[in-house]
């Protein structure tokens, strides 16, 4: 469409030279004068200046990634002392809190800032009416974040265009995501097809793909929203049906292309885009590094067929979920996502098998394929937001929800399973879905609230422990990927390949390393406020319209 060909020039310039020259250009005394928004350039600035704000919340991987993963059957926090949202052992004074917070908020309030600032533009009506819809896409993109992370039944203040300087006080859960689907509904009408929008920003689909979700949430505790999964299968199917969305043939290739920087719309309807041109890591990532497979020894050659990049494996999958993947030997997800391997420091950059399946990172995210691995922390490794495997899962349990048993939805969780080369599932049931997700979503920032809208969170919390501390006192459980796995070698993609002859032939028992206590986080969960996280202290001081969440 016409407006892609007049910025996306413009945007490559803007949203990635840097997060506070972004900012600076957000919240310019003028940002509402009709000189601004004049010209595609000035309102590409205003919406840049949202966008940055959601490179800021994410490009940690902590409130997107780790947190809703930590201390649930996914995975567990693997760092010893620290007393932030990672861990259940903070309070609402934490400054991460504060920040994370603050940041969606301005993020917000420049989304506001343009649908006004665009009002009265002279901009010809189509480009105006894009730039609009992906205000409101942005606008619903960062409630949606915060109202699962902190809202609940409670919700969150919710500053809309006309109320963007007031300090409000919080709107009803419910309300929020109303207000959510609304901003997605408009967006939805004028945003381009994803075959025609620029890589890395909003289109129907992200705006289908996200009503479909909202609508999940809605229909699920503690909202209960009647027609909401009449609604949920309806957005879902409108993306399963465009042709051009398809599944990738390969699971680990939506992988791959995400850790190199690369775009891929056909089953990724939205993703966060990072960058490290000039080195700037500022608008680069910590996925990569913080949250995928483990590599001690960052001075590795940056060439090919080399080990490279610093990978500090901040997060380890629970043995329960190591040991579901290696029920089905089939489901090629098993390995990909917990790999028995790690970077070992002073190897000749090789990969060293690890010892016990308690120690797996969750090794979705692959940092040695990112293009410049010379920051230790930080590179241009993407976030998978939306992807099309999600919609057949909300499809399925959408449709399991209204019609009990479907065939429909035993379908479309096996054309998921199948990809994966996993083996069909027979019955289809609620439990059934919930684990599919676990399976396929694992480590994309789902499983806390997912577990949260089916009320199991406190359930699933306590058995994860018990099978922990069980299999850890039991002698005779032994790592049987010690004896399985063969020599570890890459391809001319540098993408991990198997030999056929295991390198150690003796077993190994599973055992924890005494070094961390891996029970902190699921000691320390407390169910009457740990399902959500807490209003930041600090906000409450400002804001006096505000009331504290229940039970914190």
């Amino acid at each position: 469409m016409k407006i892609k060909f007049i910025i996306i020039t413009i945007l490559s310039t803007l949203l990635f030279q840097g997060c506070d020259e972004q900012l600076e250009i957000a919240q310019e005394d003028n940002i509402t004068s009709e000189t601004l928004y004049g010209t595609p350039a000035g309102a590409l600035a205003g919406l840049a200046g949202a966008y940055s704000r959601v490179v800021a919340v994410y490009r940690e991987a902590v409130i997107n990634a780790q947190y809703p993963t930590n201390w649930t059957d996914e995975g567990f926090y693997n760092r010893k002392g620290a007393r932030d949202i990672r861990k259940n052992n903070f309070t609402a004074s934490e400054p991460m809190l504060k920040d994370i917070w603050g940041t969606y908020y301005e993020g917000i309030s420049a989304a506001n800032t343009l649908i006004v600032g665009l009002e009265k533009s002279p901009l010809e009506s189509q480009v105006k009416q894009e730039f609009t819809a992906e205000a409101h896409f942005l606008r619903a993109f960062l409630y949606f974040d915060l109202q699962k992370a902190f809202g609940g039944t409670q919700g969150v203040p919710m500053p809309l265009e006309e109320t963007n300087k007031q300090l409000l006080p919080r709107t009803p859960g419910i309300d929020v995501f109303k207000q959510i689907v609304a901003d997605l509904e408009f967006a939805e009408q004028y945003l381009p097809n994803a075959s025609e929008a620029v890589a890395g920003r909003a289109s129907k689909s992200a705006a289908r793909g996200l009503l479909a979700r909202a609508y999940l949430y809605m229909a699920s505790a503690p909202f209960n929203e009647a027609g909401a999964y009449e609604k949920a299968r309806d957005w879902s199917k409108k993306v399963i049906d465009d042709s051009y969305h398809q599944l990738n043939p390969s699971y680990a290739d939506v992988f791959n292309e995400l850790a190199r920087g690369n775009y891929e719309t056909k089953e990724t309807l939205f993703q966060v885009g990072f960058s490290f041109a000039d080195l700037d890591s500022n608008q680069s990532s910590k996925l990569g590094s913080a949250f995928g497979i483990k590599f001690d020894d960052e001075s590795c050659p940056n060439g090919s067929g080399d080990l490279k990049g610093k990978g500090f494996g901040l997060t380890y999958a629970t043995i329960s979920l190591v040991l579901k993947y290696r029920n089905d030997p089939d489901d090629e997800r098993g390995l990909w996502n917990t790999l028995p391997y790690f970077g070992k420091r002073n190897d000749n950059c090789e990969l060293g098998l690890i010892n016990s399946q308690f120690q797996y990172p969750a090794s979705k995210y692959r940092r040695y394929l990112e293009p410049n691995t010379t920051n230790t922390s930080y590179g241009s490794h993407h976030w998978p937001v939306l992807r099309l495997s999600e919609m057949y899962l909300i499809y399925a349990e959408a449709v399991n929800k209204i019609s009990p048993g479907s065939n429909e939805a035993l379908n479309a969780v096996n054309h998921v399973r199948g990809r994966a080369n996993a083996t069909p599932i027979t019955v289809i049931s609620d439990g059934a879905i919930q684990e599919e997700r676990l399976l396929e979503l694992c480590f994309e920032g789902h499983r806390k609230y997912d577990l949260v809208r089916w009320g199991l969170l406190d359930q699933k919390v306590n058995e994860t422990k018990t099978t922990m501390e069980t299999l850890a006192a039991d002698p005779n459980f032994m790592n049987e990927d010690w004896t399985t796995f063969g020599t570890f070698e890459l391809d001319a993609n540098d993408i991990p390949v198997f030999g056929d002859m295991p390198v150690n032939s003796s077993p190994r028992r599973n055992t924890m390393n005494a070094s961390f206590d891996f029970y902190d986080g699921y000691n320390d969960f407390d169910p009457g406020k740990h399902y959500i996280l807490p209003i930041p202290e600090q906000e409450l001081g400002v804001n006096t319209n505000l009331k504290q969440t229940t039970g914190w």
